[in-house]
């Protein structure tokens, strides 16, 4: 089950239905010519009742009635049982079910979600992510923002901005399968200190929640977010919403209700003084208006639970980005994943629940803890992060670190077996740009000034592939397609430039990613395949993508640092001879315009370039012929 508090212990929680009612639940969905079916396993109540088929109703995200045929209405009692359900216009309906059995007790309403067959099988692995912070992204008329005045401002990009984009292409192009929004709360009007610089800031950035179930007016109405979902799922794509169980704001109802926060202004401030992170996580407040919410509370815990449920239901999310992982007891986050997973997870359909978990290089242990059944699905790979930055953006660190990364994190993990989120950057840390381009990282009150170094953006388009292809759900931080620089927060929020301020190098930066990305999107064994490093040491990484039992479909990936060093003389190119055991033999197609090689157990020849990534496939497979490139 899940966890709880009961005398200031955790303990387990188990949710038990009543045994006297009758039940149905989700078994399977699927489509045929007229339309969808829903699958329904239905067990009776303790008086032995039928289900009576005419009470059956169904309605969708908008509460409109759904018409439902029953097939085999006569094996009621119990077993399954199919409804048939028409062509709908809308994309992804999520339907609410109803009935009862033939002495009138209803049972409890299940929910069924009808992705198209396109999209049933999907996985957290199969969609690059791309984060968004809606106030920094777009305007309301689709058009580039204008900086605020004052960094820690607002910049007024809006809900109907991200739909814009949507419908555009802009996801399509650059590969995107999912788009994950900043949170959507009501923040607070006005201006409030900083807890460490003392500037003003406003709650453009959504994680100072007001509003439990209010969306902010700055973002748009509820119809503005009801078009975007609509857009989003009317192209495959799905949406993670952001939320915050770990605190409010001052001015939230929640923050007043007696027993419902913990400690007090300025007893404790994370990161000040001797409130040091490490010690403090879980009783430290962000600032002395953001009062950490009780969890071991237990009308606290069901509200936020019920709260949360409420965004993903009444919005039609797929999914929730939860914040501030470390800072709650474990209970937290598995009562959240808990309640979502019986609402809304069956057969068929997987709502993705992946926690930020902030930690430095190598907490896998702190990683793990979350993870699990009754847990995370995933969480952000953060010492794969440190990895990438100190290897590829500071080209400090060996390549090899990023395979240590990998390996010792999957053996932390365990039989937890999660997706774990891969980055380059987030809103959190300074830019990856502006750590290649060798800038001072913080007083990010002072813009980074914008890379002009070609070698900035091919650091950038090695760590983006290296993020595309290594095992594991890829984000992209909005504006990272194209080498957007900034320093600490408030700098790495900035506006998302205008197409005609971006740079040749910047643009083509965005077109080499976008080609990988949708080329990933058509190649299993990057999104679906085991990992298995074949060379690794200061300069390269190389390694296999592989898919059990299909050998022609492997994808091989060579990442090289600096191989080559500026004023090397002769040909701008190394000769590497290595042994590949394992691969099939014969011709292998570079996949992106890299010269054919001929792969042997023995010793197989690459010609390689510097702080480059190189990607290929046996040329019989279909990912040579097929996948676009």
């Amino acid at each position: 089950g899940t966890s709880a508090f009961r005398d200031g212990h955790e303990v387990t929680l188990r949710d038990v239905s009543d045994c006297r009612l009758p039940a149905l639940r989700v078994a399977g969905v699927g489509d045929e010519a007229a339309g969808s079916y829903v699958d329904v396993a239905y067990e009776a109540g303790a008086g032995g009742a039928p289900l009576d088929p005419s009470t059956l109703t169904a309605v969708d995200d908008t509460d409109a009635p759904v018409p439902l045929a029953v097939e085999n209405p006569a094996t009621a009692t119990r077993g399954l049982l199919r409804l048939r359900v028409p062509m709908l216009a809308a994309p992804r309906p999520r339907l609410r079910i109803r009935g009862k059995d033939r002495e009138g007790s209803e049972f409890p309403e299940v929910v069924a979600t009808l992705w198209g067959e396109g999209q049933r099988d999907w996985r957290p692995s199969d969609s690059l992510v791309y984060q968004i912070v809606v106030d920094r992204f777009r305007g309301s008329d689709g058009r580039p923002l204008t900086a605020p005045s004052s960094a820690g401002g607002r910049a007024n990009g809006t809900l109907k901005g991200v739909t814009s984009a949507i419908e555009d292409g802009t996801f399509s192009h650059l590969g995107v399968g999912a788009i994950w929004l900043s949170p959507l709360y009501q923040n607070p009007e006005g201006t409030f200190l900083g807890a460490k610089d003392g500037r003003s800031y406003t709650g453009y950035h959504g994680y100072w929640p007001a509003g439990p179930r209010a969306l902010d007016p700055h973002l748009g109405t509820e119809d503005d977010l009801r078009t975007l979902m609509r857009s989003a799922h009317r192209r495959g794509l799905r949406v993670l919403f952001d939320v915050v169980p770990n605190h409010v704001h001052a001015e939230s109802p929640y923050a007043t209700k007696s027993g419902w926060t913990t400690g007090k202004p300025d007893s404790c401030t994370c990161g000040v003084g001797s409130c040091d992170w490490a010690t403090h996580t879980q009783d430290c407040w962000f600032t002395n208006y953001l009062p950490n919410l009780d969890w071991s509370n237990d009308d606290l815990a069901k509200q936020q639970t019920e709260d949360i449920r409420w965004w993903v239901e009444t919005f039609g999310a797929d999914g929730i980005r939860i914040d501030a992982i470390p800072m709650m007891p474990r209970a937290a986050n598995r009562r959240i994943a808990y309640d979502l997973r019986k609402r809304f997870e069956h057969p068929g359909e997987k709502l993705w629940i992946v926690g930020e978990n902030f930690t430095g290089p190598g907490s896998y242990s702190q990683l793990a803890y979350h993870l699990g059944p009754a847990g995370l699905d995933g969480e952000f790979h953060f010492p794969l992060l440190w990895a990438l930055r100190s290897a590829v953006a500071a080209g400090s660190g060996p390549m090899a670190a990023i395979d240590d990364a990998l390996v010792t994190g999957e053996k932390a993990w365990g039989e937890a077996a999660p997706t774990m989120g891969l980055i380059a950057g987030n809103h959190d840390v300074a830019r990856f740009a502006t750590v290649a381009n060798g800038d001072s990282v913080t007083e990010g009150w002072t813009p980074a000034p914008t890379p002009t170094d070609p070698l900035v953006f091919t650091k950038q388009s090695l760590a983006l592939g290296l993020v595309a292809t290594l095992p594991g759900a890829p984000f992209l931080y909005y504006g990272d397609e194209v080498a957007l620089p900034g320093r600490e927060d408030p700098d790495a929020r900035r506006v998302m430039p205008a197409e005609e301020m971006l740079s040749g190098p910047a643009r083509d930066l965005r077109e080499r990613f976008a080609a990988l990305a949708r080329f990933r999107a058509c190649a299993p064994a990057l999104r679906r395949g085991t990992y298995r490093a074949l060379y690794a040491d200061s300069e390269r990484l190389i390694f296999a993508r592989e898919l059990s039992g299909s050998p022609l479909e492997t994808v091989l990936v060579v990442a090289t640092r600096n191989v080559v060093p500026p004023g090397t003389p002769g040909p701008a190119q190394e000769r590497l001879d290595i042994p590949l055991p394992g691969l099939q033999a014969g011709p292998w197609v570079g996949l992106f315009g890299e010269d054919t090689v001929a792969l042997s157990a023995d010793l197989t020849t690459f010609r390689t370039t510097s702080w480059s990534l190189h990607l290929y496939a046996p040329r019989d497979s279909s990912l040579s012929k097929v996948c676009p490139r």
